[in-house]
């Protein structure tokens, strides 16, 4: 079983793109050695992030993230097991959204692609749609 913690939050104005480049390298790092997986999407100094992997980790992680100062307003928008991660070979995949270039609509269809690619087993999961929606809502926002 894998634990899925799905939350959006808003970044502190101080936690700028550099510093979140940062947070992702020590985050793959850390990822990497705790078996967890998931995705982050920066947009308009917002966040939403899927993490995954065992249950105490992904709790642990998700509670040093709601005592993070750089994140205020976090919501959880799901908690659930689900049978298997989404991508299995991800340490936080990461999609900047930030600048409103040609990049972004290139993203998009990344992101997308990402989401066609996702686990065929868990395709048509309540964390793969919640997940797809509420990016749609950052996004469209």
């Amino acid at each position: 079983m894998v634990y899925s913690i799905i939350y959006k939050s808003k970044a502190d104005p101080t936690f700028n793109i550099f510093e979140i480049q940062k947070m992702l390298q020590r985050a793959k790092y850390f990822n990497k050695m705790n078996e967890i997986t998931g995705i982050i999407l920066y947009h308009k100094s917002q966040f939403i992030q899927l993490i995954e992997g065992e249950k105490g980790a992904i709790e642990s992680l998700y509670a040093s993230i709601m005592a993070d100062e750089r994140h205020h307003e976090v919501e959880t928008i799901l908690s659930k097991a689900s049978n298997q991660s989404l991508w299995m070979d991800w340490s936080m995949a990461f999609y900047d959204f930030s600048d409103p270039s040609d990049q972004t609509n290139y993203l998009r269809l990344l992101l997308e692609s990402s989401f066609e690619n996702a686990n065929k087993k868990e395709k048509n999961s309540e964390v793969l749609s919640s997940l797809r929606t509420h990016t749609s809502l950052l996004l469209d926002h």
